[in-house]
């Protein structure tokens, strides 16, 4: 009897982790080595099965066409249980002869062409004849099954031998082939992680808590690990610890162990290097700086934590130490690879990047905080002071007026003139401090009205015109367009056109041209108010739309104004989808156009 097993033995300890060979090099050398055993050795058939998960499977075969589809079954591996307990054991090989079978074999078996021959030693059909495969830890790794020797005759002590050798070289060759699918399967899970930590230098909004939790679960699966520890170094207001074993509970560690890992983590990170310890277990670099106290304490802890070994690993960017990354091990897990060990360290580069890109994300988003915080206290200022000025400006605003029923000196009422026009002034800039406050408040809301620009702009040019022509100007309207309906405040843009257009007459010179007019383009309206007045220099078309700005034009210092004007409208403008741009040439003119979403 020939046997073709395809299984493996939960008794005899077979090697685990393996679902299939997916490299067909690592085939290829296995089926060459069955076929030199049947044309070295003298046997027309040979069988190679490896242990895969409890199962024997075949992997290589070599023989007569008609056994093939036979021998390339799959069974659990106890059914070799009966062949080994009653075999006789010639080194690696097991040969059972078919007198002195007991019982039937469960499994697929098949049995080859009877060979006639007479004699004690002739080769009978049923005979078993195998060889027992084992790892570097004696676990069972793989069967060399052989049948159907060329002379008919049961081995003599000659070809044993080489039978022996062939079984050492084909148990050698099974031993490299599941080192080979380790390392392939190692490779393929750190690249997986890779690709998954990668993948976390992550959406623009996540937290630097996100990234820490996002991370965990590819690390311990790519590399095989029970647990990880990323812990961010830094200022002890931004220092962040987050240890998980490999289901995701907390895992506490203590002072002295985070203290190892500022000790160690920059060292590390200097030298490119990895650092691996545990019980019995102190590979990679060493530093001697590190208190010898420390590693002790750091082993007692993976003890009593029940862990083997610790990969550690420096995380950084550039110069840059920003943490330290520990992934562990059980006692009875495998040792980390040098396959492992390199890709723990790239991946120690791209965690790196993603945790400098949170921390900096972190920072942004406290600044922005603060910023609004400044802003809404600006605003809120701005509004207490405004209020504040309008009761005493109305007081001496209603006393001027009194003055001026009564009769007085010229030099009285040349002061009594000033002291208007300043508060007229001081008015203006309060009402226009309000209305900034008011329209620039984050929280204010925007009403959402049908605006007809037709009419503002009517409205606009009928009251700006008397200006306009006092100052012997040309106030222009372009011909309306019939479509001009924007969503929004009329109050608002009425205000906006209105400085806009203001500003255009006052900074134009007798005999000049002030020309409004709007156009609709596709989804938008373009608003545009031109002039060939004054002009604006290239510097300070920089800061014109700033709060309280004003041109460094002494020609255009002489008119006055409160310098929060264009502010006005450019937030307005902004407040409605929209935007402004000017675009102007000093001595030549300026054109201001406004660019609103239609309804």
């Amino acid at each position: 009897m020939s046997d073709e097993f395809a299984g493996t033995s939960a008794r005899l300890h077979p090697t685990a982790g393996h679902h299939s060979w997916s490299d067909p090099s690592t085939l290829s050398v296995l089926q060459l080595m069955v076929e030199s055993v049947t044309e070295m050795i003298g046997f027309q058939v040979a069988v190679l099965s490896v242990v895969l998960n409890d199962d024997l499977v075949t992997v290589a075969y070599a023989g007569p066409e008609e056994f093939r589809e036979p021998a390339l079954t799959t069974d659990p591996v106890w059914v070799l249980d009966p062949v080994l307990e009653q075999a006789e054991a010639w080194g690696r090989f097991r040969f059972l002869a078919a007198e002195d079978i007991v019982g039937e074999f469960a499994g697929t078996w098949f049995e080859t062409v009877a060979v006639p021959t007479g004699g004690a030693d002739a080769w009978h059909p049923k005979d078993v004849l195998l060889g027992v495969l084992t790892d570097d830890l004696g676990a069972l790794c793989g069967v060399l099954s052989v049948d159907m020797p060329m002379s008919a005759r049961r081995p003599d002590a000659p070809q044993r031998r080489l039978l022996e050798r062939y079984a050492a070289q084909a148990e050698r060759a099974v031993i490299a082939a599941f080192e080979r699918e380790d390392l392939l399967q190692q490779i393929a899970h750190a690249e997986s992680a890779r690709r998954l930590i990668r993948s976390a230098s992550m959406p623009a909004q996540a937290s630097l808590e996100a990234v820490l939790k996002h991370t965990h679960r590819p690390l311990v699966e790519g590399f095989a690990a029970s647990g990880s520890w990323i812990q961010v170094l830094g200022p002890e207001a931004t220092r962040r610890g987050y240890a998980r074993a490999r289901d995701g509970q907390v895992v506490t560690l203590s002072e002295s162990v985070v203290d190892l890992a500022g000790r160690l983590a920059p060292v590390l990170w200097d030298e490119q290097s990895v650092f691996v310890f545990g019980e019995g277990v102190d590979a990679g670099l060493s530093p001697g700086f590190v208190d010898p106290e420390l590693l002790d304490d750091a082993r007692r802890q993976l003890h009593e934590l029940g862990l083997g070994s610790m990969l550690a690993v420096p995380l950084g960017v550039g110069s840059d130490c920003l943490g330290f990354l520990a992934l562990t091990r059980r006692a009875q897990d495998r040792p980390w690879s040098s396959v492992e060990t390199t890709s723990a360290l790239q991946i120690g580069h791209d965690l790196g990047a993603a945790l400098m890109t949170a921390r900096a994300l972190e920072r942004e988003r406290d600044l922005v905080g603060e910023l609004q915080q400044l802003d809404n206290y600006r605003i809120h200022l701005i509004e207490t002071l405004s209020h504040e000025m309008r009761t005493p400006l109305a007081v001496i605003s209603g006393n001027l007026e009194m003055l001026g029923e009564v009769a007085l000196d010229e030099t009285a009422v040349v002061f009594r003139d000033a002291m208007t026009r300043g508060t007229i002034r001081m008015t203006r800039v309060v009402d226009d401090l309000l209305l900034l406050a008011a329209i620039s408040h984050p929280q204010r809301p925007r009403l959402r009205a049908p605006v007809d620009l037709n009419q503002i702009i009517r409205d606009v040019v009928d009251l700006v015109g008397s200006t306009a022509l006092a100052k012997g100007l040309t106030l222009a309207m372009s011909p309306p367009d019939p479509d001009l309906v924007v969503s929004g405040d009329a109050d608002e843009i009425d205000r906006l056109l209105s400085n806009l257009v203001s500003n255009a007459v006052k900074y134009t010179r007798a005999g000049g041209t002030v020309t409004v007019s709007a156009v609709r383009h596709g989804e938008t309206v373009t608003l545009e108010v031109a002039d060939d007045g004054l002009g604006i220099s290239e510097a300070d078309q920089m800061g014109l739309f700033a709060a309280f700005f004003r041109t460094t034009n002494p020609d255009a210092l002489r008119e006055s104004g409160t310098g929060l004007g264009l502010a006005i409208v450019a937030h307005i403008a902004q407040r409605h989808g929209g935007a402004v741009e000017v675009a102007s040439t000093l001595g030549k003119g300026t054109t201001f156009t406004v660019t609103l979403p239609v309804r």
